[in-house]
């Protein structure tokens, strides 16, 4: 026989071996001396030759001895090349096994016949960017080709490639390669805003927000949600996305920083970047964890903005100082019970008595008073937060990023993982506004008219929370406060006499309402309207 080439030689016999059960390797070459180029090749068993002795007997062995695959086969495949036409022939073939052949279920397990083909490397690098993990990998490559035995590459070699794939980006001048993918972004992307801080040579400080981002603030920027709980252990730096609550009630991103270190200094430079990037404008309220480092750099960069900490942060930290269930049940009922700022202070100093009797509890109890206006519900339940107490929705994205950014990822990989979580949730949110556009709602309660207007103005998983407030609003009694002066002023009850009573205030310009607001403040706090306005809308057969 002859070929083309030395690859197609080897390739040959490599599918032969493969039929019968063996492993094949290059072996000895032989070099024209005139040209420096190869004039013949020997492709051997891959059991061809044996160990030599000095790796047997090793006396200061650290490891134990790996298995022994030699035996000293002699099947051999010699070609060689005819100048004049420039093509390989067989010169000589030995076909004679000193060993048994493999059975046909484990020949793909040989080392010559597990490889990744150019092809298969890009389907894995692809899907790899997309966040999908090896095991995943390894069942779709078998799923598309027919079995384990057709995929041509098995567990160890996927590895391997992956790997060295993300080792290969992983460049030394890592921090360099992401500023220069922020600069190509900020000359397609005119608003893309970046800025980024050093420290010894080493970048400090990155913060960044595209162009949708500042888009979607402008918009939804209204409550502002960020805690600092994710870490890169790569560089053990911390990534702090902002986030917030679009019109489907669903998170939204605004923009990302990453940060070597947790104290006020970078905290206040990140606000004054997010500031920077969004034209200045201030959110009206903002949601985190209970870090004091923020804490302190909120009141100083974001004056006038609510700030609450995070209720569940709130709870572990009750339950490290507090283990008496009893004291811990009134601490909830600071923490999430309807009372005054003057009945808190009553409470709060009945509650510090039966805390304080460990130092360790007297700090905790000294700190968190400091920062009550910040966590009490006498003072946060009539700020607006859009009905939420908690970072989850933050904790969310963490676990998230948790299942694509790995331990030994470049700071690189990172952030293209985070651009693709950031990808994800703007085609959600496409897929939301298609379905609600192209659908027609239903209604239900026994006032069309105001469930009408109302299924016209919200978007459907929003309208969802509206039409249960209109249902609710039928059962309730509407008295009018006789008065001449406006705006009108009506008292809204479960009953006649029932507590508690809410007063609904309302302005009325020419024969239309132009103004609704009540005692609740669920209007002022989670931008909806609440029971007792639409019972008073109802009581005017307003439509």
């Amino acid at each position: 026989m002859t070929f083309a080439s030395e690859n197609e030689a080897f390739h040959f016999f490599n599918e032969y071996a493969k039929r019968e059960g063996f492993s094949v390797r290059r072996s000895s070459t032989k070099k024209d001396r005139l040209h420096n180029t190869i004039k013949f090749r020997q492709f051997c068993c891959s059991r061809q030759g044996l160990r030599e002795k000095k790796y047997l007997e090793m006396p200061d062995r650290k490891r134990p001895a790996t298995p022994i695959s030699r035996c000293d086969c002699p099947v051999k495949l010699c070609i060689k090349l005819d100048p004049k036409t420039s093509r390989w022939w067989v010169q000589n073939f030995i076909n004679d096994h000193n060993h048994d052949l493999t059975a046909p279920d484990c020949t793909p397990f040989l080392r010559s016949h597990c490889s990744i083909n150019e092809s298969q490397k890009c389907e894995i690098s692809s899907m790899k960017a997309s966040g999908i993990r090896n095991c995943q990998i390894l069942e779709y490559a078998a799923q598309c080709s027919g079995g384990y035995e057709n995929r041509g590459y098995q567990e160890k070699n996927l590895y391997n490639y992956t790997l060295g794939h993300e080792q290969s980006t992983m460049l030394a001048d890592d921090a360099d390669s992401v500023l220069r993918y922020f600069k190509e972004r900020e000359e397609s992307d005119p608003d893309f805003f970046l800025k980024y801080d050093t420290k010894d040579g080493c970048l400090n400080r990155l913060f960044w927000a595209d162009g949708q981002s500042v888009v979607d603030y402008a918009y939804f920027g209204d409550l502002v949600i960020f805690d600092s709980t994710y870490k890169l252990n790569r560089y053990n730096m911390v990534v702090v996305p902002f986030l917030g609550c679009n019109h489907h009630r669903s998170t939204i991103i605004f923009a990302c920083g990453i940060v070597s270190c947790e104290d006020n200094e970078t905290y206040r430079w990140l606000l004054e970047a997010f500031l920077q990037a969004m034209y200045q404008k201030r959110p009206e309220s903002v949601l985190t964890d209970g870090d004091r480092a923020m804490g302190k750099a909120i009141k100083s960069v974001f004056k006038g903005t609510a700030h609450r900490i995070c209720s569940w942060h709130m709870d572990q930290n009750a339950q490290k100082y507090i283990h008496d269930p009893a004291v811990l049940q009134k601490f909830y009922e600071l923490l999430s019970g309807m009372c005054s700022p003057e009945e808190f202070e009553k409470k709060w100093i009945s509650f510090a008595q039966k805390v304080s009797q460990r130092v360790l509890s007297r700090r905790w109890l000294k700190m968190i008073y400091k920062c009550r206006e910040s966590w009490a519900a006498a003072f946060v339940n009539k700020k607006m937060f859009l009905g939420m107490s908690s970072t989850q929705r933050s904790e969310g994205l963490n676990a998230d990023l948790h299942s694509h950014i790995k331990s030994m990822m470049s700071l690189g990989m990172a952030v293209q993982q985070f651009e693709r979580c950031l990808t994800h949730k703007r085609t959600k949110e496409a897929e939301l506004d298609c379905k609600s556009f192209q659908k027609e709602l239903v209604l239900q309660t026994p006032f069309p008219d105001l469930e009408k207007s109302a299924a016209i103005n919200y978007i459907a998983r929003v309208f969802r929370i509206v039409r249960d407030e209109i249902k609710m609003a039928a059962g309730l009694v509407v008295n009018e406060t006789l008065s001449s002066s406006m705006p009108l002023r009506y008292i809204v009850a479960q009953t006649e006499k029932a507590e508690p009573q809410y007063i609904v205030h309302c302005s009325i310009l020419a024969d239309n309402v132009e103004k609704l607001s009540c005692s609740c403040a669920k209007l002022e706090i989670a931008k909806l309207p609440c029971r007792h306005i639409f019972a008073v809308l109802i009581h005017m057969k307003a439509t």
